[in-house]
C-alpha cells in the first residue's frame, strides 16, 4: 500500500493532483522560458517596421507563416509563441487537475 505522500496509488494509477503539480511547474517553467523569447522578438520586428501600423501587420502575418518551413525572426516569434501558448495551456490543465483532486 502506498503512504500518504505518493505518486503511485495502490492501485499503479497516478495521482491526479501530484499531475496537475507537475503540469503546474513544467506551465510556469514553458511560460518563464518564452515570454523573453517573445518579447524579444516581437520588439525585432517591431524595430525592423517604419510604423507601427506595419508591425501589427507583421507580427500577425508572422503567426499565419510556416511552422517548419520558415527561418529568422518571424520563425521565431511564431515558435516562441507558440511555445508560450502551450505553457499557458499545460498551466491551466495542471491548476485544473490540482483544485479538483487536492
Amino acid at each position: 500500500m502506498a503512504h500518504r505522500g505518493s505518486t503511485v496509488r495502490a492501485t499503479g494509477r497516478l495521482d491526479p493532483a501530484t499531475v496537475g503539480t507537475v503540469l503546474t511547474r513544467v506551465g510556469l517553467a514553458l511560460i518563464a522560458v518564452t515570454v523573453p523569447l517573445v518579447a524579444g522578438a516581437a520588439a525585432g520586428l517591431v524595430t525592423e517596421a517604419g510604423s507601427p501600423a506595419v508591425a501589427v501587420a507583421v507580427t500577425t502575418h508572422a503567426m499565419d507563416g510556416p511552422l517548419f518551413a520558415g527561418f529568422g525572426l518571424r520563425w521565431l516569434f511564431h515558435v516562441a509563441t507558440l511555445a508560450l501558448l502551450s505553457g499557458c495551456w499545460l498551466l491551466g490543465a495542471g491548476l485544473v487537475l490540482d483544485g479538483l483532486f487536492d
